[in-house]
Parts: C-alpha cells; structure tokens; sequence
C-alpha cells in the first residue's frame, strides 16, 4: 500500500467518523419534532392502504411494486428525520412512480410481465393519462382523484432530483459539502410535500378501490385515512364516490 493510499484512507476515517456523528447529531435534534410524529402515523394509514386493500386485489407481481412505493415512503422519512432533505425529496418522487406503477400493472397483466422483462416501459405523462381516462376516475375531476396534486407534486419533486432549483440544494455559499441539516424551515418543507403526496397518492387508491370501502366496509381502514387525507378531501370523496372517512 502506498503512501497516497494510506493518507486517503485515514481521510475515509475521518470522514466516518464525521458523518456519523452529525447524523446522530441530526436524529438527535429532529426527533422531537411533532411533523415527523405525523409523518409516520400518514405513513402507518398508507401501510394499511396497502395491506388491506391494494395487496389483496393485486397479483403478487403487482403487489410488490407497491410494497416498494411504501418502502419508498419510509426511505424518505428516515432520511428526512436525520435532515438529508433532498435525498428525502427523491425518494418521494420514486413513491409517486411505484404507486402509480403498481395500479397501473395490477389492471395490465401482459404489460407487466413484459415490464419485469425490461422489454415495457412506462413514464409519468403516460400513466397520468392512463388514469385521467380511466373509468373510475374519469367523471370525478383531478382534485377529487387525487391527480392534481399528484401532477403538481411530481413536477416540484423533479426540480429536487434533478437540483434545477437551488432552494433544493443541500450545500450554500456557506457550505461547499452539507450531507444532511438540522434545518426546522427544512423539515416544514419537506413535511408538505409528503402530506401532499400521500394524500394525492391516497385518494387516487380510495377512487380505484371504492366499491371496497362503500357503506360500513373495513371500518379501521376508513378510520386510518385520516391521517392520509384532509377534511374537505373526505366531503369531496363522499360526495363523488361514497366512501365516508
């Protein structure tokens, strides 16, 4: 080994030890914090979505696509509760496209065989008209479906993984390399968008599967949406496709 490597891995050393000790830093200060409370009861109301409504109607194929877009859900309220701020953001980018994925292929069997082949392909503008169109979904409007939000969502988020937007970065003027912050601004924002894509996510999975949660079916199901979605949602669900949160 030579002089050079022996310098750059005691660099690596230290660089560990720094890290670490400001993600513990992190969790340390941002634990308190009642947004990352909500965060994970939305995230325990989308992890029951997922087992008692989506994973049952779905092939096994289908359904594991999901349990990625909760996973997703989960990756990016880690990283947020330790103040990786954007590498939360992309993780909630890939919960859009898995949620969406795993809908979409639970109705297209052959496509997705094809898909886990690497021989289909799907984009976000594609499985947004897909949705737009379909039948369920349609005489609704995007509010009510969840797509509005879901599209202004996806937009926003992109700006983060692609960094075309500096209130997104995580370095500054300041800070030439900044893994991660304690930043309370930070965490509201963050916050938002997760409350806007679960609830989006949510009420699209509420419309599909509205025959499951009509009436005074799966009464814990319909209690855990109200983390996931807001007051005027729940009117406008009921209203549009008589599911009662």
């Amino acid at each position: 080994m030579s002089d050079l490597d022996d310098e750059i891995d005691g660099n690596f050393e230290g660089f560990y030890a720094d890290w670490s000790a400001q993600a513990q830093a992190n969790w340390t200060a941002l634990h308190p914090e009642d947004a990352l409370k909500r965060s994970y009861r939305r995230l325990s109301a989308f992890q029951t979505l997922k087992q008692q409504i989506v994973v049952p109607s779905s092939s096994e194929a289908a359904a594991s696509i999901f349990h990625e877009a909760h996973n997703d859900a989960l990756t990016s309220h880690t990283l947020a509760s330790i103040g990786a701020w954007r590498a939360s953001l992309k993780s909630l980018r890939s919960l859009i496209e898995a949620t969406l994925n795993s809908l979409y292929f639970r109705d297209h069997a052959i496509e997705l065989e094809l898909w886990l082949e690497g021989k289909h392909k799907t984009g976000f503008s594609s499985l947004y008209s897909y949705f737009e169109a379909h039948p369920k979904i349609s005489g609704l409007g995007t509010n009510v479906s969840g797509l509005a939000a879901i599209k202004a969502e996806y937009a926003t988020l992109s700006k983060a993984v692609h960094g075309s937007n500096t209130k997104f970065w995580m370095t500054d003027s300041a800070s030439s390399v900044l893994l991660w912050s304690d930043s309370k601004p930070k965490l509201s924002q963050w916050e938002t968008r997760e409350r806007k894509v679960l609830e989006g996510l949510a009420c699209l999975t509420v419309c599909i599967f509205s025959e499951k949660l009509a009436g005074t079916s799966l009464p814990q199901v319909r209690s855990m949406l109200q983390y996931l979605i807001s007051d005027s949602k729940r009117t406008a669900l009921k209203s549009s496709v008589g599911v009662s949160i």
